[in-house]
């Protein structure tokens, strides 16, 4: 037989297409919040993958019949190599709503080696792995071939030939027929769904898709204090404390609210109901990064990339309470060197902290190990050292309740079945496997409260020391299509845990019912002081509110929040800087959603939407933008 002449290996290209019609196919269907429109874009869907294998087939027939053999066999490895694409892009549209590009521009092309390394530290899977997966991947295009090669035989046997005028006809009337469909639906799917359903195309696109409301201000956002004068005002403090009460203060990952309770963490549950706690506490960040950031500099998370590059001093807060005469103390399982946010919080020679103690965790050491060394140390530093008995400050960093979600192997987990690791990353999740992940996540939160509540019932001097339990941010399991973090301003990704317990105080907190990270140290020095301090952005907790609304920023890697969420206790709209490179000279914004701060979709509403957005946001939008020019 003709080599040139050959017929199509409908094989190949209907497997394919059939992969990617399956990991497409999970990620709207996985969608639940939007359950009217996914056939609509199941279809979609179709027709796009329909256009892009007979493409696929009519450039590597012409290759084979003008190129010759070599030239072909290549591009059967380019067509392997864009399944493995599609692959890629479902994983980043599963993880962090973002297509494969987008991921590599903000993770590869955008971040230092440093912080590269970082992140392929954070995402759990070992180093070792990480380059197993890059071999792997060399090798997809000679796999590609091979799959060819073996499927070609039995093409052979029974042949199928397409003549081209079928191929001129699909070009023609797929993209009239979707199209078509597209017009046909459109004005009935509401915006949100067309902007988390578009993303699970494999093109990210439709032909017709609802304008956003687009939103101009009158000025920049406005600037915030310069390292210059905020050690300016530091350094004019007068205060003198009549009394230093220790402070422990833990951080703990990926903690989201609603699993605080009295089957998965009793203790926390018990310290919540005792102390200070609010009807809806958000992060400032959906982020490790950037929450952590906006709690201890108590700032919106829009400057911490420029804080990163500039800010020397760390925590204007810590500096404060250091010349109080506190001392600081770091009990770490988590990296801090991610993002160098150590630096960014306790100074660029870490020169806030008077110990540091650090746990890292590495095979065979699991991160909940690494939380109860931590624990450890911290508890027979107190006990061994009367000298800690009052004006110290510990932080305590917990790592175990991030992903991969961990616990002692001599610890029995709780609730059963639960996942193995990479149960996470399979390409459909049914209620039964998405139940296992969440129950590993519920044991790796039973843990983290078992060593809380270690710690709380054994604490000297009770009474009159100062607790702050935060979580960074949530978790998400596939209650809006995702699953972790980062990729969405959800409640699930974005309610924490937020509780304070303050010695013996009498002052009451005002009755709010919602707060953020950035209230941490206002309140925390207001009580400690009697008066609230001018120079951070977040404001005390027993003062009255001056801003009644949260700001929570969506991750973007090493660069500046460019999507973020105001949320007023009542409603929430996200929105997006029209100039993403650089939203301190942008003006403009991209109304993404309006919702119920419940997440709940708002009907499109018939009276004037910037008249609703005015009434409901334009204090928080007149507090924000108040510098005329940018420097």
């Amino acid at each position: 037989m003709d080599y040139k002449k050959s017929p199509i290996n409908y094989i190949y290209f209907a497997l394919l297409f059939l992969v990617c019609l399956l990991l497409t196919s999970s990620s709207i269907f996985t969608k639940q919040m939007h359950g009217g429109s996914q056939l609509f874009f199941f279809f979609y869907a179709i027709g796009q993958l329909t256009l892009e294998m007979a493409l696929l087939i009519f450039c590597t027939t012409l290759v084979r019949k003008y190129l010759g053999k070599t030239a072909f066999n290549i591009a059967i490895a380019i067509t392997f190599i864009g399944l493995l694409l599609h692959l890629l892009d479902y994983i980043m549209e599963r993880i962090l709503d973002l297509s494969v590009w987008e991921a590599v521009y903000i993770f590869v092309l955008q971040e230092s080696f440093e912080n590269f390394v970082q992140l392929l530290a954070a995402s759990g899977i070992p180093i070792w792995a990480w380059i197993v997966i890059l071999f792997g991947a060399i090798s997809i295009p000679l796999l590609g071939i091979g799959l060819y090669k073996l499927t070609e035989k039995i093409v052979l046997r029974w042949p199928l030939r397409l003549r081209n005028h079928l191929f001129l006809q699909t070009f023609l009337c797929m993209p009239c027929a979707l199209l078509l469909w597209d017009f046909s639906c459109a004005n009935v799917i509401h915006p949100d769904a067309y902007t988390a359903f578009t993303k699970s195309l494999p093109w990210k696109y439709t032909f017709l898709h609802p304008r956003n409301l687009q939103i101009s201000q009158n000025n920049y956002l406005k600037a915030p204090l310069s390292e210059n004068e905020v050690a300016t005002i530091i350094q004019e403090d007068k205060t003198t404390l009549n009394s230093k009460p220790n402070i422990y203060f833990f951080i703990t990952e990926s903690l989201r609210e609603d699993v605080i309770t009295n089957s998965i963490a009793p203790n926390l549950a018990e310290f919540k109901n005792d102390n200070a706690h609010f009807d809806l506490a958000l992060s400032n960040g959906n982020g490790t990064h950037i929450s952590w950031f906006s709690a201890f500099h108590s700032q919106f998370p829009f400057y911490w990339s420029d804080a990163q590059k500039n800010w020397k001093m760390g925590s204007p807060a810590l500096n404060l309470m250091k010349k109080w005469g506190y001392k600081i103390h770091l009990y770490t399982s988590a990296q801090l060197e991610y993002y160098g946010m150590d630096k960014l919080i306790f100074g660029d020679q870490l020169q806030l902290i008077d110990s540091y103690q650090t746990f890292h965790h590495s095979p065979p050491l699991q991160a909940a190990d690494t939380d109860t060394l931590a624990l450890e140390k911290l508890q027979k530093d107190i006990r061994d050292n009367p000298k800690l008995q009052e004006g110290q400050i510990f932080i305590i960093f917990w790592d175990g309740t991030h992903f991969d979600y961990s616990w002692p192997k001599n610890w029995t987990p709780k609730f059963t079945p639960f996942s193995k690791e990479m149960a996470y990353f399979k390409a459909i999740q049914s209620e039964k496997t998405i139940s296992k992940i969440k129950n590993r996540y519920y044991n790796s939160v039973n843990y983290m409260d078992s060593l809380f509540g270690q710690f709380y019932n054994n604490l000297p001097n009770k009474e009159e020391s100062i607790v702050i339990f935060m979580g960074d941010h949530g978790e998400e399991f596939f209650e809006h299509g995702h699953l972790f973090h980062n990729s969405h301003l959800t409640n699930e990704q974005t309610n924490i845990p937020l509780y304070f317990k303050f010695g013996n105080n009498k002052r009451k907190m005002t009755q709010l019912k919602i707060a953020s990270q950035m209230n941490i140290f206002p309140t925390l020095l207001d009580y400690l002081k009697g008066d609230s301090v001018t120079f951070l952005e977040g404001a005390s907790l027993f003062q009255a509110p001056k801003r009644p609304f949260v700001l929570t920023s969506r991750f973007n890697g090493g660069a500046a929040p460019y999507e973020f969420a105001i949320n007023n206790g009542t409603y929430k709209l996200i929105a997006q800087f029209g100039n993403r490179k650089d939203i301190l000279q942008s003006k403009e914004l991209r109304i993404i959603s309006l919702r119920s701060s419940q997440d709940q979709t708002i009907p499109e509403s018939k009276t004037d939407l910037r008249e609703w957005i005015e009434k409901g946001f334009g204090k928080a939008f007149s507090h924000l933008f108040t510098q005329t020019k940018p420097d």
